[in-house]
Formats: C-alpha cells, sequence, structure tokens
C-alpha cells in the first residue's frame, strides 16, 4: 500500500472512533452508510464544476469508509436477518 492509502486508513479509523462516541447504537448504520454515499457523490459533483473544494470529496470519502466499516463488523440491528456480521461465510 502507498503512503497515501495509509494516510486514508488512519484518517479511516479516526472517523470510526468519533462516529461510535457520537453514535454508539449501530441502528441504521445501513440508512446511514446510504446518506454518506449521497455526500460523496455530490462533492465529486460539484467539485468536479468547481463549486466545491477538492478536499471535500477526500472528507466523504472517509465518512464512507468508516461507515462501511461499521456496517461490515457491527451490522444494523434494523435487519433482524442480518445477524452475525462478524463471521465470513
Amino acid at each position: 500500500m502507498s503512503e497515501a492509502d495509509d494516510l486514508f486508513l488512519g484518517e479511516v479509523s479516526s472517523e470510526v472512533d468519533r462516529a461510535r462516541r457520537k453514535f454508539p447504537s449501530s441502528n441504521l448504520v445501513l440508512a446511514a452508510l446510504v446518506e454518506e454515499v449521497g455526500e460523496l457523490a455530490q462533492a465529486m459533483l460539484k467539485a468536479a464544476a468547481g463549486q466545491w473544494p477538492s478536499y471535500r470529496v477526500y472528507s466523504e470519502a472517509v465518512q464512507v469508509a468508516a461507515t462501511a466499516l461499521r456496517c461490515a463488523v457491527e451490522g444494523d440491528p434494523s435487519f433482524r436477518d442480518y445477524t452475525e456480521p462478524n463471521t465470513v461465510p
């Protein structure tokens, strides 16, 4: 992995810690992921149009990755059929 990859993953780790402190429950984490993906798409479109700075894309991507990690590791109790998020099939 590159140094940029390591930096990004470090920021994702910090964001996961921050998000868990702010939102300790994993309820509705899937909804949060969908929201974050939408914000990333908006940032990419607005950055491409010169309306937003490019760092917004990076920042939103960190939040998407952090929320995806929570989906993978914690699951979302809103979806009762998904009960064993910490096991690999």
